[in-house]
């Protein structure tokens, strides 16, 4: 490269300094990288599906829906639509049955709830 092609190139860079993406230049006019910062707003469209999917993703897995309907027993107290791994529930027989089994189940870690066969 000849010297006035180097006089040019360095002219325009003075007119044009180098970016990067996300970036600024330091005070020594090098370039330093931001790779978060600016990188979302909120109003961007990812940003938000982002946000959605990881909300979908805590409510599916660990943590269970309402609980299994029973024939012959209904739960005690449903105050909850969503239940955290570890909760336990009771259930009553229905008026004429008598129970003869566990009358609980429990949300497992897997986001299904775990119970033997209720019997009343």
């Amino acid at each position: 490269m000849s010297s006035s092609n180097r006089e040019i190139l360095r002219k325009h860079q003075i007119m044009h300094p180098l970016r990067v993406p996300h970036g600024v230049l330091d005070t020594k006019r090098k370039m330093a990288a931001r790779p978060f910062s600016g990188l979302w707003k909120v109003s961007d469209p990812a940003l938000l599906q982002m946000t959605l999917v990881a909300g979908l993703l805590a409510s599916v897995f660990g943590d269970c829906g309402p609980p299994p309907n029973l024939q012959f027993a209904s739960p005690n107290k449903l105050n909850n639509k969503d239940f955290k791994t570890g909760t336990t529930l009771k259930y009553t027989c229905l008026p004429g049955y008598s129970r003869i089994s566990s009358s609980s189940v429990t949300c497992n870690d897997r986001g299904s709830w775990d119970y033997h066969v209720f019997l009343c």
